[in-house]
C-alpha cells in the first residue's frame, strides 16, 4: 500500500468567500471536500483524504500567522482563554465523495506573558500553523485543559478515519487501545 503526500491546489480563500457563512462545519467541510475531489480526479482508484482545520475564538477565525507579529496578536487574544479547533475530513473516490467527518475541540490556554508568548514563538516558529501554536511540538505545553481528541488539534481527526478505511478492507485497524 503506498501512500503520498499531494497538494491540492484549491483556492481557499474562494470556496470561503463563496460559502458566504460562518458555520465552521460547513466550512471545514466544504474545504476538505473540494481538496478531496481536485486531488482525487487527478489520481483515479485512490482512496483520497482532504482536510480542513479552521481555529476560532469569539466568532474570529485565526488563518496561518505567516509573521512573528502576527503570531504574537493570535497568542495574545488566546491567552487565558479557551478556542476551538475545527477540524472537516472528506474521502473521495474517483472524484466523488464517499464519507465525511466533522470534529471540534476545545483548548483552555494558560494565561501567559508577553515574554513567554515571544519565547515561544522562537522556540516553535510557529508562522504556517493554525491557531499559532505546534500542538504536536512545544505547543501542547501552553494549555491548562483540553477537551477533544489530540488528532483534532493537530488537524486529522484519525480513529474515525482509520475505521471507514478498515470498513471498506482498505487497511486493517483496531480502535482497541493498550
Amino acid at each position: 500500500m503506498i501512500f503520498d503526500i499531494v497538494l491540492s491546489d484549491v483556492d481557499e480563500s474562494e470556496i470561503k468567500k463563496s460559502l458566504q457563512t460562518s458555520d465552521l462545519k460547513l466550512i471545514c467541510l466544504s474545504l476538505a471536500k473540494a481538496k478531496a475531489i481536485a486531488v482525487s480526479i487527478k489520481n483515479p482508484d485512490s482512496y483520497v483524504i482532504g482536510s480542513d482545520q479552521i481555529c476560532c475564538f469569539e466568532n474570529e477565525i485565526f488563518s496561518k500567522p505567516k509573521t512573528k507579529e502576527n503570531c504574537f496578536k493570535t497568542l495574545s487574544k488566546l491567552s487565558g482563554n479557551t478556542h476551538h479547533q475545527n477540524c472537516g475530513i472528506s474521502i473521495c473516490l474517483d472524484g466523488k465523495e464517499i464519507w465525511q467527518n466533522y470534529d471540534q475541540a476545545a483548548l483552555s490556554m494558560k494565561v501567559l506573558s508577553d515574554n513567554e508568548i515571544n519565547s515561544y514563538i522562537d522556540l516553535d516558529e510557529p508562522l504556517m500553523a493554525c491557531g499559532a501554536y505546534k500542538f504536536e511540538s512545544q505547543g501542547s505545553s501552553l494549555f491548562e485543559e483540553i477537551e477533544g481528541d489530540d488528532s483534532t488539534i493537530k488537524g486529522l481527526t484519525l480513529d474515525p478515519i482509520l475505521n471507514f478505511l478498515n470498513s471498506k478492507n482498505v487497511i486493517e485497524f483496531s480502535a482497541e487501545k493498550n
